[in-house]
């Protein structure tokens, strides 16, 4: 493995017990300094005020993209009864408009249950170091920092355009991070698509920098206890060198979902839906959704039928994106069939469910989505890719119709039978709530608890007072 990973312990700090080079470990050792992954002068330190706000508080109007702009921080808390609680800082994004704060969400409020847990927002996008010097302050006062990845909250995966490596090296405690996204870099340069031929070569010519790779591709990942959702993510890791004692697969939970008052009747009346079998794909608008598959499906279904993206950009960047689906229906001829809805309020989501009489997944990447989950909350026959967390999640209950990834032919064909078949459709209907009914966060929060203590414990560091056993 390169040095970017041997030169940490999986625990996740600098090589002895989470402390500083030059202070003391816990068997009186000075720790030594860690083989850099950066220059010097980009390993800064220091420590400044914390601030909170309360995850119940003020929701932020309008939808804030990943936190841009939105709550400071936010916190969690809940002494069990024992003693003090184990203190968890939770480095994660805050807003509407993202899934992964979505995510954090539906897990801090049965964690904070089991442990003291305050969230750290992040600021997506490359900051100046000053602000991580700042951040790494306030996570350092914690028992336990858990890391929410995502590649783009710390700036670009190209050769110096992160700014991850300026906070990780500051943190001095047990690290665990959940992984998001453990795409290859090749995946995440999306090479195999590029067209044009100098951007294409050029990425060739990277993606064979060994050390390089090792930074984007495991180091995040192999230098801390590590959360993934798919056992096909964890498998990927380990293949890349990370311990695999180290890697826990943990799917994420699913919440009960919001009633629907008008019971989709309103969401049917506003996109002009009324009497037309309803396909919906939910999710914000991004290339790795399948929506080119899905309208190519579509497109050899009967007329009557209404395909609704049912979401709309996350960030401004991919504003583009969207008007270039926009031109491809058009171009298609499908301005009728297709609604996008643009951003929709959770409220609103429950609508467009309850207004679907199918809803699809088509993905062409994919490690865990609320694409699928959210409508298995509200138990609605779904059709999915077979991307390893859609296939992984069938395996455990049958829920799902599974179709080749990219393959618009299969995909018409099953919703071709659904459409034609109540019975099969509720049949998925009763599967996929007894699925979301059998994950909940509340497991999952528990599940988390368990990683926190082994982090602790390869610290060398006692479980506080009130860490629920293991």
């Amino acid at each position: 493995m390169a040095h970017l990973v041997r030169s940490w312990r999986p625990g996740g700090a600098p090589l002895d017990g989470q402390r500083a080079p030059g202070e003391q470990g816990h068997d009186g050792r000075a720790v030594p300094e860690p083989a850099p992954l950066l220059p010097e002068d980009r390993r800064p330190s220091a420590r400044t005020r914390r601030a909170r706000h309360h995850v119940d508080g003020p929701r932020q109007e309008p939808p804030d993209p990943c936190g841009r702009g939105g709550q400071a921080a936010a916190t969690a808390r809940s002494a069990p009864s024992g003693g003090p609680a184990v203190k968890v800082a939770m480095l994660a994004t805050t807003g509407e408009s993202c899934g992964i704060a979505a995510y954090t969400r539906h897990l801090l409020e049965p964690l904070s249950e089991l442990v003291d847990v305050e969230l750290e927002p992040i600021q997506p996008g490359r900051q100046p170091d000053a602000h991580y010097r700042e951040q790494a302050a306030r996570l350092n006062q914690a028992d336990v920092i858990h890391i929410q990845h995502e590649h783009s909250f710390w700036g670009s995966v190209l050769p110096g355009g992160s700014a991850f490596w300026v906070l990780r090296y500051l943190l001095h405690r047990p690290v665990v991070v959940t992984a998001h996204t453990t795409y290859s870099v090749a995946e995440l340069l999306r090479v195999a698509t590029e067209r044009r031929l100098l951007h294409r070569l050029a990425k060739e010519v990277l993606i064979r920098r060994p050390a390089y790779r090792d930074s984007v591709e495991i180091a995040p990942f192999a230098t801390a206890r590590c959360i993934v959702h798919t056992d096909e993510g964890r498998r990927a890791l380990i293949a890349r060198g990370a311990v695999p004692a180290h890697v826990h697969t943990i799917p994420p939970g699913i919440a009960p979902p919001l009633p629907a008052p008008t019971g989709g009747k309103a969401f049917r009346e506003r996109f002009r839906l009324a009497g037309r079998p309803v396909v919906s794909l939910f999710g914000f608008l991004a290339p790795s959704k399948g929506y080119e598959v899905a309208l190519e499906a579509l497109a050899g279904l009967p007329p009557e039928v209404a395909l609704v993206f049912a979401g709309g950009p996350r960030t401004e960047d991919m504003a583009p994106y969207a008007d270039q689906l926009r031109a491809r229906i058009a171009a298609a001829g499908l301005e009728g069939r297709v609604r996008i809805t643009g951003f929709l309020p959770d409220e609103q989501v429950a609508e467009a469910m309850a207004a679907s009489d199918i809803v699809i997944a088509p993905h062409t990447q994919a490690t865990g989505s609320y694409s699928v989950t959210v409508p298995m909350a509200h138990g609605k026959p779904i059709v999915a890719s077979d991307q390893a967390c859609f296939v992984e999640a069938c395996a455990r209950i049958p829920c799902l119709r599974i179709v080749p990834t990219g393959d618009a032919a299969a995909l018409r064909q099953a919703l071709a039978e659904l459409l034609q078949s109540p019975e099969e459709r509720d049949r998925l209907s009763r599967a996929a709530a007894e699925y979301a009914r059998t994950h909940s966060w509340e497991a999952a929060a528990r599940r988390t608890v368990e990683v926190y203590q082994l982090a602790l414990a390869d610290a060398g560091r006692p479980a506080p007072l009130g860490m629920p056993s293991a």
